[in-house]
């Protein structure tokens, strides 16, 4: 079965937050057993957060965009945790403790089985929702720390394939306990400015395949942790990568910082490293 999120009431003028139109194709979508839920082409779906099921195929049609709201209010809180989004006034690379979890989500799923996001529409993270302080070789995010793309918690047998992933200001791609994981041919595309903006972070993974896939940041491109706050999913480990691109100001590829558990087989071949502070880091704590 499709589901459209047009006939569910999403409106893509790219000013109204379409999260609830868009979260009620999803839900029917899972209640029916599973389907393709469709982003369709030529318009900017505004929203805010919304929440992936169980055998739920979301899919981007070419030129669709799902675009992050511009306000804050517009994003859901962490379960236990509360929202705190003040300027410190205190740069990002300095006030940077963080165990792994958000104050907010904005694309998310949790114990969900069999997800799959398709397609070669996009994702727009709308980064200048964080500016901060810029000058002429970073943006400085207002607060630390941010509203992640997607957070992918206890996800199995998960697919993401084709998608484009743009301008998001914080982790892009966190991927939290998940096992039997493919991501294909998918361009994450963040601005080379704006700090903290990760690609991939397979966090506590395991049996992850990431192939074929370009990534563009101004932080790590690939980063494998095993976070505090999600210690409960044991190491990571079984991860092969392969046919990639990475460019990055900072990593292209690194092992922790966090680092709270093993890391075990993995494979990284066939590669290619442009442009990026280090190529391989190991930082360990």
């Amino acid at each position: 079965m499709v589901y459209n999120i047009v006939d569910f009431g999403a409106v893509g003028d790219g000013v109204t937050n379409d999260a609830k139109a868009i979260q009620k194709a999803i839900d029917e979508c899972t209640k029916q057993g599973g389907g393709k839920v469709v982003v369709p082409s030529g318009k900017v779906f505004m929203t805010g957060s919304i929440v992936l099921k169980s055998n739920v195929e979301f899919h981007l049609e070419e030129e669709a965009v799902l675009k992050a709201s511009d306000s804050l209010s517009d994003y859901d809180t962490m379960e236990g945790m509360q929202a705190t989004q003040s300027d410190t006034g205190v740069p990002s690379y300095v006030n940077c403790e963080y165990n792994g979890k958000p104050f907010q989500y904005f694309i998310y799923a949790k114990n969900a089985d069999n997800i799959s996001i398709t397609g070669t529409g996009k994702i727009d993270g709308t980064e200048e929702l964080y500016y901060g302080e810029i000058d002429q070789y970073h943006i400085e995010g207002t607060f630390y720390p941010r509203i992640p793309m997607l957070l992918l918690e206890k996800a199995d047998h998960l697919t993401i394939r084709d998608v484009s992933l743009t301008r998001c200001g914080f982790w892009t791609l966190h991927l939290v306990g998940c096992e039997d994981v493919l991501i294909d041919s998918i361009k994450i595309i963040n601005s080379l400015k704006m700090a903290n903006s990760d690609g991939i972070d397979p966090d506590h993974c395991k049996n992850v395949r990431i192939i074929n896939t370009y990534i563009e940041c101004a932080d790590d491109c690939l980063v494998f942790k095993n976070t505090k706050a999600f210690e409960e999913y044991g190491v990571c480990e079984n991860i092969t990568v392969s046919g990639c691109t990475f460019i990055s100001t900072s990593a292209a590829i690194k092992f922790g910082t966090e680092s709270e558990d093993t890391f075990r087989n993995i494979l990284i071949e066939n590669c290619s490293i442009e442009r990026s502070n280090r190529g391989i880091s190991l930082q360990l704590r």
